[in-house]
């Protein structure tokens, strides 16, 4: 299978899983304000693989890599350092709940794994910008 194909399909499954999901959350919640949101988060995501893929296609029919070495290379050491950045992360938010717990502190599991990830997703990016403006990997 070529790698347009392969494409196509993964965007072809990707889009019937999504569906299914937004399906499976109206039926299951029934049409409330919290199934409207996930439709639209679903939505969104669809989105973004299809301009992902129409990017990729693009750049396969430019002739040129889809990723060189040095980019895959900085991703590498962004993902490292993201992952040890995001580790620390959580052990120090551990330690001041630990810390807090006389306190009356009231967070939900659900917004605390929100926070966690969307704490990780960023410190990923921030790694990645700054390795992509440095310029050199070593």
């Amino acid at each position: 299978m070529d790698e347009r194909t392969r494409t196509w399909v993964m965007v072809g499954i990707s889009a019937v899983v999504l569906l299914a999901i937004a399906l499976m959350i109206i039926l299951i919640e029934g049409f409330n304000l919290w199934s409207v949101v996930m439709l639209v988060t679903i939505v969104a995501l669809a989105l973004v693989a299809l301009a992902l893929a129409a990017r990729s296609l693009r750049e396969m029919r430019s002739g040129l890599p889809l990723q060189d070495e040095r980019s895959i290379s900085l991703g590498m050491r962004a993902g490292n350092r993201a992952f040890y950045v995001s580790m620390y992360l959580i052990l120090f938010m551990a330690v001041a709940f630990v810390a807090l717990e006389d306190q009356q502190i009231a967070v939900s599991s659900s917004e605390l794994l929100f926070v966690v990830v969307a704490l990780m997703g960023s410190i990923h990016i921030i790694f990645s910008t700054y390795y992509n403006r440095k310029g050199r990997v070593a």
